[in-house]
């Protein structure tokens, strides 16, 4: 199996190690200018749509190994006839069921110790790094990035473009009116989340609060 990594950098490579964990033989990386480097062996290529077009005739999948969810969606959007596959880490768990909900989405990156429970929306292009967990009747949009350790738990609804620090907490929502964390925002490391965040505005904390609009 071959596929092309947007990204050399620590997300890049950290995402390079899921897919030859899982079976991809011909792992290549994709850079923006002939400058940047990457210090795995690998090839780097620069992401001029001509050599896309080659890879992508040479029978190659891609994955996009970026942190920022605006870079991912940069990406995703000038490249959107490509194939992404969700690329899953063999030590992520699924409740019933989730693992077919989650194959309806594509773009989605799971790193190793991700636990997802059940009935959860997920949307496409989605970060989930290590450790993470999300809980019961969640609901997910596109380019969310949960970095390590955070805890989203039931009835949460993350928006698109939020970005959630390592460690953060979202604390429960219910079945009438899900907590949200409301687009382009971010969650600060460490913060814990008790209630509504609107969109566009960092929130850090405990309880977090709003830093910067």
């Amino acid at each position: 199996m071959k596929i092309a990594i947007f990204g050399a950098s620590g997300q890049g490579r950290e995402l390079a190690d899921i897919c030859s964990e899982i079976g991809y033989t011909d792992i290549v990386f994709l850079v923006s200018s002939n400058t940047e480097t990457c210090i795995y062996p690998n090839e780097v290529i620069v992401d001029t749509v001509q050599n896309i077009e080659a890879l992508e005739k040479e029978g190659y999948v891609f994955g996009i190994g970026v942190g920022s969810p605006n870079i991912r969606k940069r990406i995703s959007e000038k490249y959107n006839y490509l194939s992404y596959p969700n690329i899953i880490h063999p030590s992520a768990s699924f409740g019933l069921y989730q693992r077919d909900a989650l194959n309806q989405s594509v773009g989605n990156i799971v790193t190793a110790g991700v636990r997802f429970t059940n009935n959860i929306k997920c949307g496409n292009f989605g970060l989930y790094n290590l450790n993470a967990t999300i809980a019961h009747d969640s609901i997910i949009d596109d380019f969310v990035s949960v970095m390590a350790d955070v805890n989203i738990s039931g009835n949460i609804h993350i928006c698109q473009n939020v970005y959630l620090g390592v460690n953060a907490t979202i604390l429960h929502g219910d079945n009438n009116k899900k907590l949200t964390i409301g687009k382009n925002s971010t969650v600060g490391a460490s913060a814990l989340v008790t209630k509504d965040v609107p969109p566009n505005v960092t929130v850090v904390g405990v309880p977090a609060t709003i830093i910067q609009k």
